[in-house]
């Protein structure tokens, strides 16, 4: 099952932020100039179902010719995954190591209800909502855009916030995923 929930997670985690994205920010505060899937952000700790991950800028790559950024993620019990992203002209791209090509993961020009396939045709993305909400146990966030996954695994729904990226996931409006701050829930 830890597998799938590696591949799975990858598809859909964006890097963002650990605790502060700017000085004296709090770790709920939004960022209302920043990218719903920001890049720049080195690391992030994240909880997933019944495991638990950091995700990690670990720098650049270059793959066909094109260069994305780099992110490590290091699971609970040492397995790794690998995710590199870019963004051209507003436009988030996903390197798909199985096709040796890209998936849009966002373009800023997307409205409510567009949709899209990912580059394999197995799963297909649409954007749910700009004003979504969700409660975890460190923020109640609102006007995050949330993406609707539906993949082989399952219906996912992903929520991004201004400036910090990912910040949860809910499968049947029951939440299996949220940034933290810490880990000292254990």
């Amino acid at each position: 099952m830890r597998p799938i929930l590696i591949v799975l997670f990858s598809l859909f985690t964006v890097t963002n932020s650990f605790a502060q994205l700017k000085e004296g920010q709090n770790f709920c505060d939004p960022t209302e100039d920043g990218s719903y899937f920001p890049l720049v952000i080195k690391k992030k700790k994240f909880f997933w179902a019944d495991t638990r991950y950091v995700e990690t800028k670990k720098g650049t790559k270059e793959l066909n010719g094109k260069t994305y950024v780099e992110f490590s993620q290091e699971w609970l019990g040492g397995t790794t995954a690998t995710l590199y992203l870019r963004e051209q002209d507003g436009v988030i791209y996903q390197y798909e190591e199985c096709c040796e090509t890209e998936t849009i993961r966002y373009d800023e020009n997307f409205e409510e209800g567009h949709t899209w396939k990912t580059a394999s045709g197995e799963g297909e993305y649409k954007i749910v909502t700009y004003e979504g909400t969700l409660k975890t146990p460190f923020c109640e966030y609102e006007d995050l855009m949330v993406i609707e996954a539906v993949l082989k695994n399952g219906t996912f729904k992903f929520y991004y916030f201004k400036g910090h990226g990912y910040v949860g996931a809910t499968v049947d409006d029951q939440l299996i995923s949220c940034v933290t701050p810490t880990f000292d829930l254990d």
